[in-house]
This record gives structure tokens, sequence and C-alpha cells, in this order.
């Protein structure tokens, strides 16, 4: 019944990412570096995007080539907006050095797969909807995913810090408003994939003994579309310029074991004290047993 259950919620969130949107970033590279032999690995993460996002600019377009052209009708047209923040929830779990995990981007559910050791890891990972019920662009291709090479160099045992290179295919979002619509986003969702190649690094350090904190930065060049700013001048006043991205990501990084074994520590410590305490109890009454036999033998 348990199993049933995951698939239907597993088959219901794929559902609801295909009817929405299909957000695809690269997952969380210090999370992925993070190793519970046994253990599940959970991460909530909170990324903010700046650079070159983009929006509904007067006289700004963004061209690509091999793209489809973007879809058009009388009840509703294309909205260019990039979110400038996202969420991301993962579980993960090792088996030696290999990682596997599931997660979601935002409503989108992927899987991710690769290498992590102490100081090197390969990071892969992939969108689960290939086909979208609500096609605007790219119509027949939905997949989105890729895969980044990890450094770390852990610096005692609760600070660490890494670099990343990373070569992906990311969904943003996009929208089909419609026509008289007062509300950004009252339309269909129409997710805008484009290739990417980047690097970044990251630091990961424990507040405390059952979370980690990974704070993450990540660069990224656009290597579909472009930006083109015109406007009524003739054509050699167009100004084409290439897209460059950046994130910064927040993610909190637990596992059962440091859980458990902070619960464990507690509890021996709270031992530790009461055992001190008789101890302490133990001396003073022997101290006052010693004290009051030197006075009777002083009074004889």
């Amino acid at each position: 019944m348990n199993r049933l259950a995951c698939l239907f919620i597993l088959f219901v969130s794929a559902m609801l990412a295909g009817c929405s949107v299909a957000i695809i970033h690269p997952p969380s590279a210090a999370t992925f570096m993070e190793k519970s032999d046994g253990n599940f690995v959970t991460d909530a993460s909170v990324s903010a995007f700046f650079g070159d996002l983009v929006d509904d600019e007067p006289h700004v377009n963004y061209v690509a080539d091999g793209v489809k052209e973007v879809e058009l009708s009388d009840d509703w047209y294309y909205k260019n907006k990039e979110w400038p923040v996202g969420a991301n929830f993962s579980i993960q779990k090792n088996k030696g050095y290999f990682k596997y995990g599931f997660g979601f981007d935002f409503l989108t559910p992927y899987v991710q797969a690769g290498f992590a050791s102490d100081y090197f890891g390969v990071m892969g990972w992939s969108n689960l909807w290939l086909w979208q019920l609500e096609k605007v662009e790219h119509k027949y291709f939905q997949w989105g995913g890729g895969v980044s090479i990890i450094e770390q160099l852990p610096i005692g045992d609760n600070f660490r810090i890494g670099l990343t290179q990373h070569l992906s295919r990311n969904g943003r979002e996009a929208n089909t408003a419609q026509h008289g619509a007062m509300v950004i986003g009252m339309g269909r969702s129409a997710p805008v994939f484009y290739d990417e190649i980047g690097c970044g690094g990251y630091i990961s350090f424990i507040p405390n003994e059952s979370l980690r904190v990974g704070i993450e930065f990540r660069y990224g060049r656009d290597l579909t579309y472009k930006r083109r700013e015109y406007s009524s001048y003739p054509v050699e006043y167009e100004k084409i310029s290439k897209m460059d991205r950046f994130a910064v990501t927040v993610s909190i990084i637990s596992t059962s074991e440091s859980i458990v074994t902070s619960s464990e520590k507690h509890e021996k410590m709270q031992r530790e004290r009461k055992a001190a305490e008789e101890r302490q109890k133990v001396r003073d009454l022997e101290s006052l047993e010693e004290y009051e036999s030197r006075r009777s033998n002083e009074e004889d």
C-alpha cells in the first residue's frame, strides 16, 4: 500500500509539473557532496537569480538559432518573464561512492545520480517530464538536465569549500497571458529551455550537530539565447549581446545519522552530568563525615 501511495504521489506531482511549469536548474553541489552511508540526506534550499534575466522590457526581445517559432493566438500573447527566485527540495542516499536521489525544483520533479567522494564528485540530473501538455516553445522536447564536476576541500571536520563546473539545459518560467488580463500569469504556463555552461563555488559548515548549511554561487553563460535591443532607428542600430546569469543558493542539509548522533550525544551528556553530580554528592558526604570525625576526636 505504501508503495502504491508513493507512486500515486509521484504521478500526480509529475502531472502538476507538466500542467504548470518545467523549471529546472543545477541542484545544490554542497548537498550532493554530503555523504551518509545507510541514511538519507535531505535538503531544502532557496535561490536568488540575477544578471541578464528575461523580462518584458520595451524594445527588447530574445533571439535564438534553431528555436521553433512561438505560437500565436487571438486569445493570449506570449510573455517573457523569468522568475528571480526559486526553491528546491531533495532526498538523497549513498551506496559507497555512488549517490542517487529525487527532488523538486519548484514543482518540477527530477532525479539525480553520480559519484561523490571526500574530494571529488560528478553529479548528473534530469527532469521527469518530457512531454508538456501546454506547449508554446520547444514543442516536442521538454527535457532539462545536465552534469556538474565538483572539487571539494574539507577543512577540519566542520568546514568545506568547493568548486563546480557545469553544462546543463535549464528550464525557466514564461507565461502566455490572456489579452486584456490585468494580472500577470492568468494564462498558460510555458517553460522555455536554454543551454548553459558555467562554474561556481560553495562553502558549507555545521552550525550545530544536526544540520549543515551550504552557501553557493554559480555563474552561467546562456548558449541558446541572446538579448536584442532595438529602436525605431535602422537595423544597424540594433544591439545584440550575450546573456549571463548568476545564482546564489542557501541550503539547509540534514541527515538522519547526524540527528541520531546529536540525540545520543545529548543523552550521553545528561548521563555524564548526573554521574558527576552523584560523585560530587559522595565527595561532599565523605568530607562531612571526615570533618565530624575529626571534631569528635578533638573533643575527646
